[in-house]
């Protein structure tokens, strides 16, 4: 949406009233000098292309004046004011004598397709000054564009005949400083379909504005000064933060002109939304600056499709309606005679300057009522806002509109504003609309869970991590970032790591695994916060510590403090204002602590434990054998009088990692706990102590604090499932002694809450707003009432889930205040950061600020607000930013496609990463890691008995009476992947013992033939036993062999007469005393036998 802009003509243009200055015109013009440039550097250009139409008996007075009011545009304006010397550079004449060739040279062709027949001369008329087009081009157009729709000659305007273009001297180049802007009035652009195309024969051109500077354009906002905020809201929906996507009635033709394009509906908003979310530089994606994507189907050219059907389906329709809705009508009902539409089209060559695909597209959105039905056709470009024109334009527009109102009427905002405005307030917005993204990185370890400001420059960023016995093959370093805006840099640190433990199951308990993978296993890094006062940054992990930094306020690098070691996961860290540190941790008892930090000895500092009460409602102590009460969330006070207070949220989880041990009545169960820092008091808090507590926080500067909890009370609604309670200090002679009540209770329908908010917009009233795992935010005014002003929707999120959303679902997971009430920020599932003015009632949305491929996962702003930094669930970091930042790299890799073309991938940088620790010196255990080579281990292990010698030293070595201390076993090899267990029958066919071992043949078998056997075949084995032969073994097998032994007799004694009534039938019986080997046999060697 493009801003408003007064129209009208300017002091002195055909009027005699003397110009008079005011805010909103522009420098008064010297129009001798207007006049001279354009008589000197763009009415030749025009005449001597317009040269061979005139010699063909064609009137060129209206078509020059035309051109005239295209070529003199906002660039030429600027360029006007911007020198104030009465001329353009060189560079913008070069560009209009372009411009101005290939706008005559598609009328030309169009001419020459149309019409053959001269138009009838038409009587001249008074020549309109120059400069007038510069504020007043004629608006009726029709003349001109019929030159794209088919000619139709229109009214001549004579021009001055053609001068020779005089030497232009040189010129001294413009000042690099600032150009301010203009308020010049803009005049109402001329209606131009879209741009004629270049004859076919003249080759594509290359643009001659000099190359510009490629950086990511920020967004336009729009804000309309004659009219309420829903106004402003539509016009920030539609800007688009990285691309300037507008929708104009004529494009700028700074291009080769090209083809007219019509998109579907879909398509275009398709286009739209995906340059929105694209993180590439414009200036790559389009070389030329501009490209032209959609133009509208005319009322001309609509007209035409519909007598086409008229005419072909034979078709009465009453004179006087309206060709698109007739049309629209009739295909909506016969939807399958758009193919032969099609057809008709390509046979009567008619529109030829629109695509079959072009019109078919037009036909179907007429079908689905998505076609426009705006009286004036569109046209869609996409191009680079260089130097962001029009974001500097609407911002300035509305900065010095209110300084005028305010000059005009006062601090009140009414009158020419014609609404109730605080100008500080809309001061601060357009500076705040200038947020746009700067600055990406990928490849931290997991999901951004934690993110906190050290300065304005540098932050720190702590990830998720895989590191359970099933998927540590995937944990990777960079769960530890540290960024710096100054340098636009983002480098990873080691410290939040442990030796990575022994896994008895799964494909990482193999010994590949093991010695593929880093000895160090990288934990998750949850929580972090920074002391202001002593300059000390905190991040807490899985690692079951607390690290403790000193950073550099520029972002370039951190130092390693110290460390306090916990009994579990710590997954709070929190900073007080008075310099005391606490600390939560996955423990059932004394999960609190609370640090006072020892500057000598940080890593010994002293601290006090704290634990719930674990009782039930009733005074009963609850069981933590199978369950407990973990805390869940944890906040010190801000304001002054409550700034030594630590107020704790719990809430019941299993201890063995099944929610079925908690029991029903207790899964609703929580404690809210409130302790004095300094003094370890308990303070007591009077109601809905024992609910489960989701979310708390304190107000930024009253003793308030408020409380997401599970419903309580009698009489709720079914719908309700949270609650919110405001709480007060209440009387300490009541209660006897210090306490916290609460003074109101805010309804909420979400099963969770993830984050709590508090923006104060009078004294005795704020509002409070919560971030839920349905995708909504919920915003309540408590100087309105117990119900939400507003519920904030978030889309689908991006990762699939089952069953219901609340539950599966992360949800809104960033929300946080801008500089005033007015702006709202939300990040959730679906991957976007929204924008929102909780003040409009009917339609809060402001705009999407950033899409990302992933959920969000985290976000803060930086001290003064003029930086955001936004976490996915992909490990990418993105840099927001309301001014320029240093340019960062991009990545290229180019893809090969065929015939000899590229594919050329841009990918913003990654996470700096950082140089590889040294290798452990201890196990998971404790054990001490000594180094050593392979022989080494190996005589260990004889002289351990894990391994011993075979007598036999053919065998070798083999396994000893305490191989099993060793854990060298293929587990799952064996039954229940216990190595004491029976092999799997696969494996077990595998073995030694279970495989036939080969035969040789050698020289004693030869010796071995005689003539009682006949000579023959032999085979003889050559099997080793690799494993040890027990004594229990070989004497079983004795046994078995003196058996055997007993059993044997003569084959012709037992058979006997079969025997000879075989041999007498002719049967060679030697086949049953040697054995035969045949040489297809593998693995045996043929012998050659004797002759008989």
């Amino acid at each position: 949406m493009l801003p408003r802009q007064s129209i009208g003509k300017p002091p002195g243009v055909g009027s005699d009233a003397t110009p008079s200055p005011s805010p909103s015109t522009a420098p008064l013009l010297d129009f001798n000098r207007l006049n001279t440039c354009l008589v000197t550097q763009v009415f030749p250009h025009i005449s001597s292309k317009l040269g061979p139409l005139e010699n063909r008996g064609i009137n060129t007075s209206a078509i020059g004046q035309q051109l005239v009011a295209v070529l003199v545009n906002q660039e030429f304006k600027n360029e006007f004011y911007r020198r104030g010397d009465g001329t353009i550079s060189q560079e913008l004449e070069a560009k209009i004598a372009q411009q101005a060739e290939f706008l005559i040279a598609g009328i030309t062709q169009r001419i020459t397709e149309t019409s053959h027949t001269p138009p009838p001369p038409v009587p001249s008329q008074t020549l309109v000054p120059a400069s007038q087009f510069f504020f007043n081009p004629p608006v009726d157009n029709s003349g001109f564009t019929s030159f794209y729709n088919g000619y139709n000659p229109g009214t001549t305007v004579p021009m001055p005949p053609p001068r020779p273009t005089p030497p232009i001297p040189p010129r001294p180049a413009p000042s690099p400083a600032v150009r301010p802007i203009s308020t010049t009035p803009i005049p109402p652009p001329v209606t131009l379909p879209y741009s004629p195309a270049p004859p076919k024969t003249q080759p594509p051109r290359q643009s001659v504005c000099p190359p510009t500077q490629a950086r990511p354009p920020p967004e336009v906002i729009v804000i309309d000064d004659d009219d309420d905020d829903d106004d402003e809201q539509q016009s920030l929906q539609a800007a688009q933060p990285t691309k300037r996507v507008q929708t104009t009635e004529i494009p700028k033709v700074t291009e080769p002109v090209q083809p007219p394009k019509a998109l579907n509906a879909a398509k275009t908003e398709k286009l739209v939304v995906d340059l929105s979310r694209s993180s590439q530089p414009v200036a790559k994606l389009l070389p030329h600056g501009t490209a032209l994507y959609h133009v509208d189907f005319t009322d001309d050219e609509v007209s035409v499709l519909n007598d086409l059907v008229k005419r072909n389906l034979r078709r009465t329709v009453k004179p006087g309606k309206d060709a698109r809705k007739d049309l629209a009508k009739f295909l909506k009902k016969n939807p399958a005679t758009i193919p032969v539409i099609l057809d008709a089209v390509r046979r009567e060559k008619l529109l030829p300057r629109r695509e079959r695909k072009d019109i078919g597209n037009f036909l179907s959105d007429l079908v689905n009522s998505k076609a426009t039905t705006k009286p004036t056709p569109a046209v869609l470009t996409v191009g680079v806002d260089e130097d962001d024109k029009r974001g500097n334009l609407v911002r300035s527009s509305r900065v010095h509109s209110l300084l005028f109102a305010r000059e005009i009427c006062g601090h009140r905002g009414v009158g020419s504003m014609r609404t109730l405005a605080r100008f500080t307030n809309e001061f601060k917005k357009c500076r705040e609309d200038a947020m746009e993204k700067r600055a990406e990185w990928t490849g931290c370890a997991g999901d951004v869970s934690t993110v906190v400001w050290v300065s304005n420059d540098g932050f720190i960023c702590g990830t998720t991590e895989h590191s359970d016995a099933h998927n540590q093959q995937y944990n990777k370093p960079s769960n530890l970032v540290l960024g710096s805006c100054g340098d636009v840099t983002l480098r990873a640190y080691p410290e939040h790591r442990i030796v990575r433990p022994v896994v008895d199951k799964g494909e990482n308990a193999t010994e590949a695994m093991r010695q593929s993978q880093d000895p160090w296993l990288y934990a998750s890094v949850v929580s972090s916060d920074y002391d202001a006062a002593n300059d000390r940054a905190f991040t807490s992990s899985f690692d079951h510590t607390v690290k403790i930094w000193k950073v550099e306020h520029s972002g370039a690098s951190m130092k390693l403090l110290g460390e306090w070691k916990h009994d579990g996961n710590v997954n709070f860290v929190s900073a007080s204002k008075d310099g005391l540190v606490a600390t939560a941790s996955d423990v059932a008892m004394d999960a609190i602590r609370i640090y006072k930090a020892n500057d000598a000895d940080i890593s010994n500092s002293p601290f006090r434990s704290y634990s719930c009460s674990r009782v039930d409602e009733m005074g009963n102590a609850v069981s933590t054998e199978k369950w407990a009460y973990y805390p869940a969330t944890m906040q010190w006070g801000r304001a002054e009088g409550v700034k030594h207070l630590l107020l704790v949220g719990y809430s019941p989880r299993s201890r063995t990692g099944d929610d079925n041990d908690i029991p029903e009545d207790r899964r609703n169960a929580g404690e809210l706990c409130l302790w004095d820092g300094m003094t370890g008091e308990r303070w007591k808090i009077t109601s809905a102590t024992r609910q489960n507590v989701f979310e708390v926080l304190w107000h930024p500067t009253q003793d308030v604090f408020i409380a997401a909890t599970s419903p309580s009370g009698l009489d709720l609604e079914p719908s309700i499932r949270t609650q919110i309670r405001i709480f007060t200090p209440a009387d300490k002679d009541i209660h006897g002694t210090n306490a916290f009540s609460p003074i109101m209770t805010l309804d909420c329908t979400a099963i969770d809450v993830n984050e709590l908010t508090i923006m104060p917009n009078s004294i005795r009233s704020c509002y409070i707003t919560a971030g839920c795992t349905d995708g909504n935010t919920y915003v309540w005014d408590t100087g309105r009432g117990d119900k939400p002003i507003h519920v904030l929707a978030h889309g689908e999120p991006i990762d699939e889930y089952r069953g219901d959303r609340e539950r599966e679902d992360v949800g809104v997971k960033f929300t946080a205040w801008g500089t005033t009430p007015d702006r709202f920020y939300t990040g959730s599932s679906d991957g976007v950061v929204k924008v929102w003015n909780v003040r409009c009632e009917k339609n809060p949305l402001v705009r999407n600020l950033l899409e990302a491929p992933a959920p969000i996962t985290a976000g803060m702003f930086c001290p003064d607000k003029s930086r955001l930094v936004v976490g996915d669930a992909s490990g990418r970091v993105f840099l927001l930013s309301m001014d320029e930042e240093k340019p960062q790299p991009v990545t290229e890799m180019k893809i090969p496609l065929p015939g000899g073309q590229f594919k050329v991938l841009r990918r913003p940088p990654a996470v700096i990463p950082h140089p590889d620790p040294p290798p452990p010196t201890y196990d998971a255990e404790g054990r001490p890691i000594v180094p050593e080579t392979g022989p080494a281990r190996g005589r260990a292990y004889l002289q351990a008995g894990m391994l011993e010698r075979h007598p036999d030293p053919t065998i070798g070595v083999v396994q000893g009476p305490r191989y099993a201390e060793t854990g060298l076993f293929r587990r799952e090899m064996h039954f229940n992947e216990d190595p004491s267990m029976p092999l799997l029958a696969r494996w077990e066919a595998l073995q030694q013992e279970a495989v036939k071992p080969p035969f040789r043949s050698s020289s004693s078998s030869l010796a071995g033939v005689t003539a009682g056997t006949g000579g023959g075949r032999r085979r003889e084995r050559n099997g080793l036993a690799l494993r040890p032969v027990r004594d229990d073994g070989v004497q079983v097998v004795e046994l078995l062999h003196r058996g055997n032994l007993d059993k044997e007799c003569e084959i012709e004694a037992q058979i006997g007469p079969a025997w000879r009534e075989l041999e007498e039938g002719g049967i060679d019986m030697r086949l049953m005393k040697d054995d035969y080997v045949f040489a297809e046999e593998d693995g045996y060697c043929f012998i050659e036998e004797e002759e008989w």
